[in-house]
């Protein structure tokens, strides 16, 4: 497995993929985003889809060492997870942790962990099974943190028209037993307000749309900054289309309109866009490109993690 890395100022930002997903799984989450137009946009083949135009996904997680502070930004999946909404991640046994390893970093090293929202593909690491089969956190020494209004939607959630209510339910209680109360039982969950201060250099950025309480992270350094996307962005393609969004977004019109903001600011600077599940080289430059923007991958490190 390689893990990518990026400097931003003096601090290191690491890619650690968990899974690609399977092509053209995902396909139809982005109603609009069909074969067709995908094949139009040609920037997006071959990293971010192939030539018939079905779109390509990761899971990622990013690792942000400041130095004084390592901290994790949205947690995946995880092993062993029940996911009866996406049984074809139930029960992954994936090389994770080996691969955050190969970046150099131990489960322990890890001080806070930034969870975007509160779902399954984002939070599965928070817990793994000790030997006795009991959900324990993956981080003995991290404080996980949701903002709270994030927190309270997720236990009192808004309907999306797309999805079993019910079933969404029964899966959103299975991620908390397995994922959230192992880490809320140990003391570290932290319901934090949307301005509380992370790490100097680190915060979190109101992002709502996909969940009530939806928020990025920004991560500046010495003049340089990155910004990690979570589910605000799910695919590249909605850098070309701001105004598509995902068909399990809460409030499609309020994503749209902060992420065509956020566009609008960061076009044409140095920040470095790196997307929670883009594939390929993760992240990039945005710039113009007539109506909409497109994505320019900036260079990163590679590491092998087997090494």
């Amino acid at each position: 497995m390689r893990v990518q890395t990026w400097s931003v100022g003096e601090f290191t930002i690491t890619k650690v993929v968990e899974l690609s997903v399977e092509v053209g799984l995902l396909d139809g989450l982005i109603a609009e985003a069909t074969p067709e137009v995908v094949k139009s946009v040609g920037w997006l083949c071959p990293d971010f889809a192939i030539e018939d135009g079905r779109t390509l996904w990761d899971v990622n997680s990013f690792v942000v060492d400041t130095g004084d502070a390592v901290v994790m930004v949205d947690a995946g999946c995880g092993n062993g997870k029940s996911f009866p909404m996406q049984p074809v991640w139930d029960t992954l046994d994936t090389p994770f942790l080996e691969g955050l390893a190969g970046a150099g970093y131990r489960p322990e090293d890890v001080d806070v962990v930034l969870l975007t929202h509160l779902h399954l593909d984002h939070v599965g690491w928070c817990a793994t099974r000790d030997a006795a089969g009991r959900w324990v956190p993956t981080f003995p020494n991290a404080e996980v943190w949701v903002v709270r209004e994030e927190y309270e939607a997720f236990r009192d959630p808004a309907e999306v028209e797309w999805v079993d209510s019910a079933a969404l339910q029964a899966q959103r209680e299975l991620m908390y037993q397995q994922s959230i109360r192992p880490v809320e039982e140990a003391g570290l969950l932290r319901i934090v307000p949307a301005d509380a201060p992370v790490a100097p250099g680190i915060r979190l950025y109101a992002t709502p749309g996909h969940t009530e309480g939806h928020h990025s992270v920004l991560v500046e350094s010495d003049g340089a900054s990155a910004f990690v996307t979570g589910d605000f962005i799910h695919h590249p393609i909605q850098i070309a289309f701001p105004d598509w969004s995902s068909r399990v977004d809460v409030d499609p019109a309020e994503s749209a309109t902060r992420r065509r903001a956020l566009f609008e600011w960061c076009a044409g600077t140095d920040l470095v866009l790196l997307g929670t599940h883009f594939s390929g080289p993760g992240g990039g430059r945005v710039v113009q490109d007539g109506e909409g923007y497109r994505l320019v991958p900036v260079g990163a490190s590679h590491l092998d993690a087997d090494s």
